[in-house]
């Protein structure tokens, strides 16, 4: 997508936006601002289902953490309830294994007839089983975000998402084109074992080339305090570090903050990082941030709760619709950068002033 593209894409997201604030006024929410669901308990949509006599269709989504990047997932899952006329509503892990396969195994009892996962680790032998129970029962199971691993593919219907290798060959890209020399590279995310993490990372030595060497990954397993301390730790122990990535959405503030903290870290390293967190938009407006590769998680939310709705009411046409090659749908993504004089340039490149606009249509503060 050309600056001239992506300014009409624009233009036309920010009119959907303002229809969709529109149609909600006079509702007792506000219209825009995304319930943020409870990590025990989750949230419900504020849906007015269409119905047709014989019940709304009711859908859960469980998430594999809290980061405040499950908010535009969730304002898109509202959304769609709203036109496609289901309930929704949202679980939210706290970013463990156990703990999703505890919210998976508690929806086998809930009156839902499909759901959406995204799987915290790939290769966990019990989220690939409380996955096979739930369809077992009789409920249809989709992966978001992050997709189980290929031998347990047969545990869900479809992935939406992002293609996570092309987005790290993106990211990688992106690194080489602000330091071309290369250098050492200290990983930072959530659960390395989770398939977005892996992907993420294999296409990002891919894309940066041979000149980039990872020296660490450091996990923090959804502790945000744990995150920043990683952080401080790489920069202790590999004082010769030339560049942080973040994998996970809230590893961008952890790494931007602390090494805005110190300007001589700062000149040295170059920071890229993955999603729009809420508190890395103003990282990246103060150029404390390089790069950073977002997906579109309002679009898996809408399209999830689309595809969901069609695969239990055997609506093969709007399946079709949704999965062009009847497996998967890539929601694709934007490389955002602090100021249009970025080293950074391909189609998908805009500035974070750009990306502001776009999130603002869509009553949005992340993504």
């Amino acid at each position: 997508m050309n600056r001239l593209g992506f300014r009409w894409w624009l233009l036309r997201g920010m009119a959907a936006g303002l229809a969709v604030i529109v149609a909600g006024c006079g509702g007792s929410e506000k219209a825009g601002a995304p319930k943020t669901g409870d990590a025990a308990s989750g949230s419900k949509g504020d849906v007015a289902p269409k119905g047709d006599g014989k019940g709304a269709v009711k859908l859960l989504f469980v998430t594999n953490s809290n980061a405040d990047w499950w908010n535009a997932v969730e304002k898109g899952m509202q959304d769609g309830g709203k036109e496609f006329g289901v309930e929704v509503s949202m679980r939210r892990n706290e970013g463990s294994t156990q703990g999703q396969i505890d919210r998976l195994q508690e929806a086998l009892s809930l009156d839902v007839q499909g759901v959406a996962v995204s799987v915290i680790e790939a290769d966990a032998p019990g989220v690939a089983d409380a996955m096979r129970a739930l369809q077992k029962a009789g409920k249809v199971v989709i992966a978001i975000d992050s997709d189980i691993e290929p031998k347990s593919a047969d545990v869900r219907s479809a992935y939406i998402g992002t293609n996570n290798v092309k987005a790290g060959e993106a990211a990688g890209k992106a690194a080489a084109a602000v330091r071309p020399k290369g250098g050492k590279v200290a990983v930072f995310v959530g659960t390395s074992g989770a398939a977005n993490a892996r992907e993420r990372k294999q296409g990002f030595f891919q894309g940066a080339g041979p000149a980039f060497k990872e020296v660490e990954t450091l996990d923090d397993n959804g502790d945000h305090a744990r995150a920043r301390d990683n952080v401080q730790t790489a920069l202790s122990k590999y004082t010769d570090l030339d560049l942080l990535l973040g994998l996970w959405s809230y590893n961008a503030p952890a790494i931007a903050e602390e090494v805005a903290k110190n300007p001589d870290v700062r000149k040295r390293t170059t920071v890229v990082t993955f999603d729009l967190d809420e508190a890395a938009v103003g990282e990246l407006e103060k150029g404390h941030i390089d790069a950073s590769v977002c997906q579109n998680p309002y679009e898996m939310g809408f399209q999830g709760v689309k595809l969901l709705k069609a695969l239990i009411n055997k609506d093969a046409k709007t399946v079709k619709d949704v999965l062009p090659d009847g497996k998967t749908r890539d929601t694709g993504v934007r490389v955002i950068v602090p100021k249009g004089d970025s080293p950074v340039k391909a189609e998908n490149v805009i500035t974070i002033e750009e990306m502001k606009s776009w999130l603002q249509s869509k009553g949005l503060k992340s993504s």
